[in-house]
């Protein structure tokens, strides 16, 4: 059996190795939101993520309102740094191949904690299913590996939080309103604030990959913890105990693990907290009314049913696919386990396969989105329903009928397959040569489930699964702007490129957003015009550039490249007078006269500046009047300027910059900082004072569950 076992890793070894083959021989990984980022990037990068980032607000800088995936990226960073390892490799390792091996463990994790007696063939079915399914891979090929990641730990999370609920159901069989002090370790109660713990940190780590995809598992969660209930407790006790043990069972479930989430990210919560900002009202005011959400609800029922995205496999915004009728086998099958159910003596077996059987059916029901049937449901779930503002694109909810799929596929497998080895087969036997029909049924499933996803086998995907190279023009221009130390800024039109330079001297800012227009005549006159050259004065813009639409995404005529797009743009900037061409060839630029710094004076006078980091500057300023000084980040009333004990704050201009008004001439040093720093840095300390408490706790629960 052993030997048996190692074949089937193996072979499953393989088959993940050839579907996600590119990653590892390509040399680079570059495709949809999956960013490009050259070495010299990388050193203005550091392991403690920054409350300010210079890189938001199309390159005017701003607070992210979820940026606690920034802590990963710092850490895959410090690893190249740390450990002198090139880039690409230090990505590979910690963002792409911990999802492959996240979305395995975890997948075959959450199989053996629901049936401990599953053979080693359905936990590689579990994890198959779940980590190479239509859905995952439109994501992953899109380069949303926050996503990816935050769902590669879906299954753990369900699992630790199953064992949570299913341990306090049972210690609420002897449930005692003040449990003794002395024997049974407080009646399970320590136990349970363990396994409430434990819970509580996967759940963060979740959080920081994408806090969306930790909402839809907590809805999971909560769906298995009101089924528990209703067998458990409603049905065995009397309405006021079953409403203290409900409470009892809410804490330890949702409570105690919420409260350890936010604490562990406190470090961004607490600087949100102190400008009532809302993230989620952020993610909601970006697209009004459930318009948006009825123009992204591209799949249809019987699409999210099969769990086949229904942009498979070309993975192009917009363009839906037809219904595939070979994926409706896979819900068949998954609800078969349905027929078994009835003659399970294992009580507790029958409650997890309904379980994910209904969580089947609600994550295919919400991934249809605003579609038929009930489509109206969907749209008052967005607009009543708090969070929910987050799910304007519906198809997120696939990881629902996943984590059931995953489950339910592989225990109908051994269910049909043990019923029909327990049939003597005399003639097919004989035909066949076999002896036993127990693995006919595993065999015909995995023929199915490759040639369902036979794209990503044959390496038809595209995105992350396609090989490209790093024009060697992009490599040219990043060392033209390097090399230069002085700040300045540059603008790209209409948008850049994945493979643009951009740094913290050097920041780069988008037209289209910027002149809320793509038309290339309109951004042309928008250049010219004398408010819009005082706004590029004031952010030191230097270079004026056209991209090079390598991998032909920006310069579309019906979804295809189109170089007459591209030189519509060229024509019209040629047309400015006061832009200098300094390159003409497949990436055009300009240069313009603009000379201002990071900081500047709206009069006369001088100024030499220190970066300690993007929240802190130092500043020596000489001026023989008072004056403004112009500080070319996005405004926020959160900038303040230190002038010996002077605190001043500061003022918006024109053009939506900072600004701090100097009363007295003379040559005197000022501080420059971002007075919501000293919040993240108090956010931080409590977020490791948590962390290590935690970590505490969790040793402790494995050395008892040791001993």
């Amino acid at each position: 059996m052993r030997k048996q076992n190692i074949f089937y890793a193996l072979f499953f070894l393989g088959f993940v190795f050839l579907v996600f083959r590119n990653w590892f021989l390509a040399p680079q990984i570059i495709g949809g939101d999956w960013p490009y980022l050259f070495d010299e990037m990388l050193k203005d990068y550091s392991f403690f993520f920054s409350l300010w980032n210079p890189f938001q607000g199309n390159g005017f800088g701003g607070m992210v309102p979820f940026y606690s995936l920034g802590v990963f990226h710092g850490f895959t960073v410090f690893l190249s740094q740390t450990f002198h390892i090139t880039w690409s490799i230090a990505y590979k390792f910690s963002w792409f191949g911990l999802f492959i091996g996240l979305s395995i463990f975890s997948s075959m994790y959450l199989l053996k904690t629901v049936l401990p007696r599953a053979k080693f063939w359905q936990q590689i079915f579990a994890s198959m299913v779940f980590s190479t399914n239509t859905y995952i891979l439109m994501v992953v090929s899109g380069g949303q590996m926050g996503v990816a990641l935050s769902y590669s730990l879906a299954p753990l999370v369900l699992a630790r939080f199953i064992k949570l609920i299913d341990h306090s159901v049972a210690s609420n069989k002897n449930f005692q309103f003040f449990p003794p002090i002395a024997g049974s370790r407080f009646g399970g109660t320590i136990f349970n604030f363990q396994l409430a713990l434990l819970a509580g940190l996967v759940l963060a780590i979740q959080v920081m990959f994408d806090p969306r995809i930790a909402y839809i598992s907590m809805i999971a969660v909560a769906i298995y913890m009101i089924l528990n209930l209703k067998k458990n407790i409603l049905n065995t006790f009397s309405p006021l105990e079953a409403l203290a043990r409900w409470g009892y069972l809410i804490l330890n479930t949702f409570i105690i693990p919420g409260f350890v989430a936010v604490l562990l990210h406190a470090a961004w919560i607490i600087p949100l907290m102190v400008t009532r900002i809302n993230p989620i009202d952020i993610l909601g005011d970006a697209y009004a009314g459930t318009g948006i959400v009825k123009f992204l609800s591209f799949a249809s029922f019987s699409q999210s049913f099969s769990l086949l995205h229904p942009n498979w496999p070309e993975n192009i915004f917009g363009k839906v696919g037809f219904m595939k009728p070979e994926f409706l086998l896979l819900p068949i099958l998954a609800f078969t386990s349905l027929a078994f159910v009835n003659k399970l003596k294992d009580k507790q077996e029958k409650l997890y396969v309904l379980f994910f059987v209904f969580l089947g059916i609600t994550g295919a029901f919400l991934a249809k989105g605003a579609n038929p049937p009930f489509g109206g449901i969907y749209l008052w779930l967005f607009t009543n329903i708090p969070g929910f503002v987050m799910f304007r694109d519906p198809t997120k909810f696939y990881l629902l009928a996943a984590l059931s799929y995953s489950i339910l596929i592989p225990y109908s497998l051994f269910k049909i397959s043990s019923r029909v080895s327990s049939i003597k087969y005399q003639v097919l036997s004989r035909k066949i040569g076999i002896h036993d029909a127990y693995y006919i049924i595993p065999a015909t499933f995995l023929a199915l489930w490759i040639f369902l996803i036979n794209p990503a086998v044959f390496g038809q995907l595209g995105g992350t699964f396609k090989k490209h190279d790093v024009p060697k023009e992009y490599v040219e221009l990043k060392d033209f702007l390097y090399n230069q130390n002085k700040y300045f800024r540059t603008l790209w039109v209409p948008r850049q490129q994945r493979f643009s330079f951009a740094s913290n001297i050097h920041p780069s800012i988008e037209a289209e957003p910027l002149f809320g227009t793509r038309s290339a005549e309109m951004i042309a006159k928008k250049i010219s015009g004398e408010q819009e050259k005082s706004l590029l004065s004031e952010l030191s813009v230097k270079y004026i550039l056209i991209q090079y639409d390598s991998l032909g995404e920006q310069f579309l005529e019906d979804r295809k490249y189109s170089e007459k797009q591209r030189m519509e743009y060229e024509k019209e900037l040629d047309a400015i007078p006061w832009l200098k061409k300094i390159q003409s060839e497949k990436i055009t630029v300009y240069e313009t006269p603009f000379k201002k710094d990071h900081f500047s004076l709206d009069k006369a006078g001088k100024i030499s500046a220190i970066t300690i980091n993007s929240m802190h500057y130092i500043l020596t300023v000489s001026i023989d009047k008072p004056q403004y000084l112009i500080f070319s980040e996005g405004y926020s009333p959160y900038w303040v300027l230190k002038k010996s004990q002077e605190t001043i704050p500061s003022r918006k201009t024109k053009n939506g910059l900072n600004s701090f008004w100097l009363d007295q001439k003379g040559k005197y040093k000022v501080e420059i900082s971002f007075s919501l720093e000293k919040f993240y840095n108090y956010g931080r300390i409590i977020s490791l004072v948590t962390f290590l408490t935690v970590i505490f706790f969790v040793l402790l629960y494995f050395l008892r569950k040791k001993y």
